[in-house]
């Protein structure tokens, strides 16, 4: 894991797909709250007739403080909801949670200053996409040397431009 991130590099970035721009990072939170919501529709599709699942069922409502699955998976399916401003709540699939989760962190990254410029400027259409990103997905190049373009991507590398134009400091041309 030594230097495949530039410490100035966004790390948002790491976890959006790779087909989309990021380095296709898998990130934890985002797998658990998956897994909770995949597991809860599982208990609620595939055994409504299954006496010990309706007793997991029974108990889980009469304990207050219990950490519930199923009442997680409803909390996270709402703040996910939210968090994307849809109306339609009641999307069901965890593929459709997952993608929410995805566009959740993209959004994030493209609406940062500075690190978002670039995917900013792709939606605008004026670098293509595919072209783009196909040396991102395809890992052809080492990880330090993806990582320092990523950074450079970010406009999170440190240039004279960037010293005197934004820092506001003297530098020697």
């Amino acid at each position: 894991m030594y230097k495949i991130h530039h410490p100035k590099a966004d790390i948002d970035r790491l976890y959006v797909k790779g087909k989309e721009g990021g380095r296709g990072l898998v990130q934890i939170e985002a797998a658990y709250k998956a897994e909770i919501i995949n597991i809860a529709e599982y208990l609620n599709t595939n055994y409504k007739e299954d006496q010990f699942v309706n007793i997991l069922k029974n108990h889980e409502s009469t304990q207050r403080n219990m950490n519930s699955i199923i009442k997680t998976a409803a909390k996270i399916t709402e703040e996910v909801s939210q968090s994307n401003e849809k109306s339609d709540a009641k999307q069901d699939g965890i593929q459709h949670t997952k993608a929410r989760l995805g566009e959740s962190l993209k959004k994030k990254w493209k609406n940062k200053v500075m690190h978002g410029q670039y995917i900013r400027n792709i939606d605008r259409q004026l670098i293509s996409e595919e072209d783009t990103f196909l040396w991102l997905w395809k890992g052809d190049l080492k990880a330090e040397t993806e990582s320092e373009i990523v950074a450079a991507q970010d406009h999170a590398l440190q240039t004279k431009y960037y010293a005197t134009k934004i820092l506001n400091t003297e530098t020697d041309i």
